[in-house]
């Protein structure tokens, strides 16, 4: 399905048909879905005081509620594109609104069967704030001073499309996975308070993240709609995830931990990964599509293999985080650094299969 085009006025009223934003409205739904359900058990029957303390909790973190606002507010800006096929502005808006208020609140709703959640009527009423938030993206001044060139500035940049949505997606979901500073940047499992490493660690990880780090630069190349400007796009992208991992780490990791999530054998494979990539992307899309592949299956199989994970009680104690939601957004920010690779190499070979440049339906 092709996208808009970028030739569309200020003034006009484009509107995006619902497929394209769909697989992004449904992706998000399911990470707040995770968010909010997260650990999942035990189950249990709710209590005889649960309607009292959904209707007035004992206590609301601030906290919480800017969180609550700030992950509804996507929500609501992909549900308002969704519904603007075919309707009305303020038709899409208030539909969009309504949409979040009912999946906010089958979300509580459902915490009421889990022994570690606490249902409260102030998330629900946060959520649709986020919501309604998001969806004043899509008011005429607001639309034409950030919208309009928003979208035009992605149907030059990327595939057109299904495709081009799509890897925008993977995007979005590795920057999230790079706010964990537990993680180790571009490898598998966790970092752990061990000593220091030897020969034979530094070889691994230096390997391991080379090949990541040619595999991500080989996906922006394809990602791009234009044949040039891959390795600027690779290097601001890397860039804005070590500034995520350096500040988050010094938020919440122990400070005896601040800095391990990058080790030496991290900085020499990223310095090799950028010299591997430098002459790939020289080559046409079908080949950098192919060795996109190859990198980011042996990357990740080579750092699964020598990867170290932590039972989760130990993972949450690398942490130093006076704030609540510590679990969900260790767990659902690992699940996304471990599943990126997989979703990414779908998409790859999906891209591969079919002629070069060609949009996905």
């Amino acid at each position: 399905m092709s996208s808009a085009p970028a030739n569309i006025s200020p003034g006009s009223n484009p509107r995006p048909r619902a497929p394209r934003h769909r697989g992004a409205l449904v992706a998000w739904a399911l990470l707040l879905a995770y968010a909010s359900l997260y650990p999942f058990l035990p189950i249990r029957l709710p209590g005889e005081d649960a309607p009292a303390l959904f209707l007035r909790p004992k206590f609301i973190s601030e906290f919480d509620v800017f969180m609550n606002v700030a992950a509804y507010a996507p929500f609501g800006a992909l549900a308002c594109l969704h519904f603007m096929s075919g309707r009305a502005r303020w038709s899409a808006r208030w539909r969009a609104v309504l949409l979040a208020a009912t999946v906010s609140l089958a979300m509580e709703l459902s915490q009421f069967f889990i022994a570690t959640r606490v249902a409260s009527l102030f998330d629900v009423l946060a959520n649709t704030a986020g919501a309604f938030v998001g969806t004043l993206l899509f008011f005429r001044p607001v639309e034409r001073a950030v919208m309009t060139p928003v979208a035009r500035f992605r149907d030059r940049l990327v595939v057109p499309g299904g495709a081009g949505d799509m890897g925008l997606v993977l995007v979005l979901f590795w920057l999230l996975a790079q706010l964990n500073p537990a993680l180790p940047f571009l490898e598998a499992g966790n970092i752990v308070d061990a000593t220091g490493p030897t020969m034979a660690d530094f070889v691994v990880t230096t390997v391991s993240v080379a090949l990541s780090v040619a595999a991500f630069g080989l996906f922006v190349s394809v990602l791009l709609r234009a044949e040039r400007g891959s390795l600027g796009w690779t290097l601001i992208l890397l860039t804005v995830a070590l500034w995520c991992k350096f500040t988050m780490a010094s938020l919440m990791l122990k400070p005896n931990l601040t800095a391990m999530w990058m080790s030496e054998g991290r900085v020499a494979g990223l310095v090799a990964g950028l010299a591997l990539f430098l002459p790939l992307r020289l080559l046409g899309r079908t080949a950098r599509t192919y060795l996109a592949i190859l990198c980011l299956l042996a990357g990740s199989l080579f750092a699964k293999i020598f990867g170290e994970y932590s039972e989760l009680a130990d993972f949450l104690r690398l942490f130093q985080w006076p704030h609540g939601q510590l679990a969900s957004f260790a767990t659902l920010t690992r699940w996304l650094h471990e599943s990126w690779p997989v979703f990414t190499l779908a998409w790859l070979i999906v891209r591969f299969v079919r002629r070069a440049g060609e949009p996905i339906q």
